[in-house]
């Protein structure tokens, strides 16, 4: 049976913000980062990150400097990450959701001007990053940061994936070379295993056992997309039902919506060049199209369900498990 998608609500408009792209659950809010134009190398311009209540109201905002197009609740340490400048002269901020304190901005011992850090999930006591931008075989595109949830001083990384890996193609079932030419989002599935988005290639990658000497690739290429796929944010849960919260570059909108008969073994992705976001098989790597949103990028869920509490969810007293 298709997934069923309920009616789209949508979220209070920023006054004078644009470019809604990541956003992220934790604490009982929704918060989502309002890129602004601002430059994705550490020039000029702020971007807006905005807290919004679960009906879509705005309770607070602050200005960060630069592009942040990474913004992930941490559960560990109750923090809001912003990573910013993902194409270059990346830096690290960490806000407080409760008293709106904002740290100064971290910086990484590997500085580079033409190459950053795009996203960030959490794991089991550990970081993992996506890094930006590979030029050649043998250079990073995900990292684990050394210090894990409590970053401090000069960011130092240990990578975990590197361009020119190979891994098996859940189509075909063989071993290719991995799709990998423009990491960018970065979530992790209900088992523990990192998604990586390839926004170009069109591809979904699964890492399963991420930094351990048993480590494994695989890796869902996206029927019929075109060569600049427009591919951002995956989603796999283990829930059959439950909302699934969007932001919308092409319109500034912020939309929630519900939807039922959710396949657990299939991805949910923003993929604007193919209209929106939709259902990903692995099996055959076909695209349907759920909600049309010609610019659709990040993504977020919550479930109806849950089956397994140690993932990265957070309970909220009698709010349920917010997929973080």
């Amino acid at each position: 049976m298709a997934p069923q998608v309920g009616t789209i609500q949508r979220f209070d408009p920023s006054p004078g913000d644009n470019s809604p792209d990541s956003i992220t659950i934790g604490e009982g809010s929704i918060f989502v980062e309002y890129g602004n134009g601002a430059s994705s190398t550490g020039g000029k311009g702020t971007s807006e990150i905005v807290q919004y209540d679960l009906s879509g109201h705005i309770v607070h905002s602050c200005d960060i400097a630069g592009s942040v197009d990474g913004l992930k609740y941490n559960p560990a340490t109750e923090t809001l990450w912003a990573l910013q400048n993902q194409d270059g002269n990346s830096t690290l901020t960490l806000i407080d959701p409760e008293t709106h304190a904002v740290s100064k901005p971290l910086s990484y011992e590997d500085t580079s001007a033409t190459r950053g850090y795009d996203d960030v999930v959490f794991e089991h006591g550990k970081t993992f990053l996506s890094y930006t931008n590979p030029l050649k075989d043998g250079d990073a595109v995900i990292v684990s940061l050394d210090g894990g949830n409590h970053p401090h001083g000069e960011l130092e990384t240990t990578p975990i994936l590197a361009q020119g890996a190979m891994g098996t193609n859940t189509v075909t079932h063989a071993t290719h070379l991995v799709p990998l030419n423009d990491p960018d989002s970065l979530k992790t599935a209900p088992n523990g295993d990192l998604l990586l988005t390839s926004g170009s290639d069109g591809a979904i990658v699964d890492v399963h056992d991420a930094g351990k000497a048993d480590q494994s690739v695989s890796y869902t290429q996206i029927a019929d997309v075109p060569a600049d796929a427009g591919l951002d944010d995956v989603i796999k849960t283990d829930a059959t039902s439950g909302t699934f919260y969007l932001t919308d570059t092409s319109d500034n909108q912020v939309l929630s919506f519900h939807v039922t008969d959710l396949n657990p073994h299939d991805y949910y992705a923003s993929v604007s060049s193919l209209g929106g976001f939709g259902e990903v098989d692995p099996n055959t790597g076909k695209f349907t199209l759920l909600v049309a949103a010609a610019g659709a990028h990040g993504l977020a869920f919550t479930p109806d369900e849950h089956h397994d509490p140690h993932r990265d969810m957070i309970q909220h007293g009698h709010e349920g498990y917010l997929f973080a």
